[in-house]
């Protein structure tokens, strides 16, 4: 199957679970239309649906706003990146390390150890956009 290199969306989501559920499943069925290996497909969904979550939680007023989303694939990399619409709180821009015995925040350090380049660029008109690439090594769907 020959499938597009890219694909750009903005999406309105209100952040209940079936909207982010749906947004997983379309970038893995990105990933299977271009035959990405199921582990690095498997490694790429987890890592986006930590950035989405993070998104939903930290980057919208009340769970409401939208969402940009990016997915370019090549025969030698992944790119996924996404942009939320902002909120009231202060953004952090980077990744912080969590507190040990914390059960959550280990978002950041999750998406780099699946990901080979995460990158966070918050706006000064509101919003973040976490940006994640994985190098691939393997030979395009015929």
């Amino acid at each position: 199957m020959r499938a597009g290199t890219s694909v750009h969306r903005t999406i309105a989501i209100d952040g209940n679970p079936a909207s982010v559920r749906g947004l997983r499943a379309m970038l893995a069925s990105f990933l299977d239309d271009r035959c990405i290996e199921k582990h690095v497909r498997r490694a790429v969904v987890l890592a986006f649906s930590e950035a989405l979550d993070n998104a939903v939680e930290h980057g919208m007023l009340e769970r409401q706003g939208s969402l940009t989303i990016w997915m370019r694939y090549s025969p030698r990399y992944i790119l996924v990146a996404l942009r939320d619409s902002g909120s009231n709180q202060a953004p952090l821009g980077h990744a912080q390390s969590p507190d040990e015995d914390a059960e959550r925040g280990r978002g950041f350090e999750l998406m780099h150890k699946l990901m080979d380049v995460v990158k966070v660029h918050t706006f000064i008109d509101g919003g973040t956009r976490v940006s994640m690439l994985r190098r691939l090594d393997q030979r395009p769907c015929d």
